[in-house]
Formats: structure tokens, C-alpha cells, sequence
């Protein structure tokens, strides 16, 4: 697998930085007097995962005025149907990164990729060191991210499954002086979390934390609804519904939210002896603590989520 070079980690060197305060964030944040800034780093295969997958989490973060970074491996650039694509794949990749940039920016998140092509991220060490820059170089030197959310190592997509792997192997190394010394090690380790998924070959999902959001739907509906080329293109037409889509944007909007809401719905019944609920609603995401991170207890786990606490060292 190349790492583009001109977007190989650490993350400072990454395209797709949202600087200063994006149109409409200020409206949107309310932090809290007092309250320590947190960070949420999302790692996705491609381009659209988080947004779709953890959204809401990341809407309630960043509403408290905590620091969000979206990470996708793939640039997304073999994600479509049409040939245009076919024979120049680079701008189907710019168009993603246009999309993730603006679906960002529906919260003030802030969006990166490693730049690996779509359909090509395998586990070797040179995406291993990649992975640890990146999960390192988030939040104050030393101290990294608080949490860390991904998707499981079981998943019918190879760029998901080894986009999951490579997170999980750079776990122990964030800790290791004398790996990737370009980048200070952590002192502590990150709370690691993966999102829902409804794979059982390898072992069901287990809800720890129920998390609802019907306080941040809307903003996930936005978010998502930013990737048109996957949402309005290429996956209608990888489901066979491509006539189906509506053609205004009202009507696109509503298919997504309906989308959305029966996904979330799905989530919030399998949660239903979730260990730790928070805002109980109708719409929920769910997470499941990772064994290869620091694993919280309830109590730290219910305030790390909520947005009110930080994993300690």
C-alpha cells in the first residue's frame, strides 16, 4: 500500500484542515464555563463513514466546544459508477474531499485523510506508522486524543476491516518511545470505541454505551447529506435504486433522514441492555469499549461519552 506522499502523517501535513471557526460553528457550540477541552478522533475507511456511523456523538462534542477530527484512510477516488471516474480517479477523489470539508463544517469538525486509494488499504508497516502519527499528533503532545471511535475488525469490506486493524495494531505502539520517535509518544492511553454494526460470523456487537441523539439528528442528516456522490450516485446505483433518488434537494434530504432514522432505530433497540445510557431517546448510537485501549468504568464511561470527562492517564 503508498501513503500519497503529499498527505503522508503526521496529521499536521494531512490536506483537510478546517482552520479558525467555520461559518455557523459558533452558533452551534455551547462550552461550558470551566470545562476542560476534550478531543474525538473518528477513523473511517473512507471519506463518508464517520458522518454516517458517528455523527451524533461528534455533533454533541463539538456543541460543548470540544475539538473533532474526522480521519479517513482512502481518499475515496474508485467510489462511483460513471466512467468519467474510470479514466480520472483524482477527481473523484477531490470531489470527496470537497464533501467530507463540507460536512465537517456543519459542526466545525475538522477532516484528514491519509490519502491511500480506495480499495487498496492493507495491513503493513508503513500504514501502521501512519496510523500511530496520526492517532499521536491529536490533542496536546504526549497526551493524544480522549477517544478514539472506529469500526470493528469484522465487516464485509476489506478497506474497513484493515482500516480497523491498523488502528487497533497501532494501539500498544502510541505508548512506545522508540516507535515512530518523530512523534512524542503518548503518556496515556486513549478510551478506543467501535460503532454498531450488525455482523455475527465473528461475534456479535456489543452495546456498552447507548447514546441518544435526537438532540443531533439534524446535524447528522446535514452531515450526511454533504457526500452527494455517494449518497445521490454511487450507492443508489450499487443498490439498484439509482431512479428512485429524488431530484430536489428537499426530497434528498428527507431519503437520508429517513435513512437515518430507521438506522438509529436499530441501534437504540439493540442497545436495550446497553451497560451505559445516555440521553434516552428514540434515535441512539451505539458503542462498544475496545480492550486494546484504556476500558473505562461505567461511571467514567457515561462522562467521557456525554462530552463531560477525558479519559485519564
Amino acid at each position: 500500500m503508498r501513503i500519497s506522499p503529499a498527505l503522508e502523517p503526521p496529521c499536521d501535513r494531512m490536506v483537510g484542515s478546517l482552520h479558525g471557526d467555520p461559518a455557523g460553528a459558533s452558533a452551534s457550540r455551547s462550552e461550558l464555563p470551566g470545562m476542560t477541552r476534550r478531543h474525538l478522533l473518528c477513523i473511517g475507511a473512507h471519506p463518508d463513514d464517520n458522518e454516517i456511523n458517528v455523527g451524533g456523538l461528534a455533533a454533541l462534542w463539538r456543541s460543548l466546544g470540544h475539538d473533532v477530527r474526522f480521519v479517513s484512510v482512502t481518499n475515496g477516488d474508485r467510489g462511483h459508477h460513471e466512467l468519467r471516474y474510470r479514466d480520472n480517479p483524482s477527481s473523484l477523489a477531490h470531489r470527496r474531499h470537497a464533501e467530507a470539508l463540507a460536512a465537517a463544517a456543519v459542526i466545525g469538525a475538522e477532516y484528514r485523510t491519509l490519502g491511500v486509494r480506495d480499495g487498496e488499504v492493507q495491513v503493513e508497516h508503513a500504514a501502521t506508522e501512519a496510523m500511530v502519527r496520526c492517532i499521536r499528533s491529536f490533542g496536546e503532545p504526549g497526551v493524544g486524543p480522549d477517544l478514539v471511535v472506529f469500526n470493528r475488525t469484522i465487516d464485509y469490506h476489506r478497506d474497513h476491516r484493515n482500516a480497523a486493524q491498523l488502528v487497533v495494531d497501532a494501539t500498544y505502539l502510541l505508548t512506545v518511545p522508540t516507535f515512530c520517535p518523530d512523534t512524542p509518544h503518548l503518556a496515556r492511553m486513549p478510551v478506543f470505541a467501535t460503532w454498531y454494526d450488525d455482523f455475527h460470523d465473528q461475534g456479535a456487537f456489543r452495546t456498552d454505551v447507548l447514546l441518544g441523539i435526537d438532540a443531533q439528528f439534524e446535524a447528522k442528516v446535514d452531515m450526511v447529506c454533504s457526500h452527494v456522490s455517494q449518497f445521490f450516485e454511487w450507492l443508489p446505483y450499487n443498490s439498484g435504486t439509482l431512479d428512485t433518488v429524488p431530484p430536489d434537494p428537499a426530497g434528498r434530504r428527507d431519503r437520508v433522514a429517513a435513512i437515518l432514522d430507521r438506522r438509529s432505530r436499530i441501534r437504540t433497540a439493540a442497545g436495550a441492555d446497553a451497560r451505559v445510557r445516555i440521553s434516552p431517546g428514540e434515535r441512539s448510537e451505539a458503542y462498544q469499549l475496545c480492550e486494546y485501549g484504556r476500558v473505562p468504568d461505567d461511571t467514567e464511561a457515561e462522562a467521557l461519552f456525554a462530552g463531560y470527562g477525558s479519559s485519564g492517564g
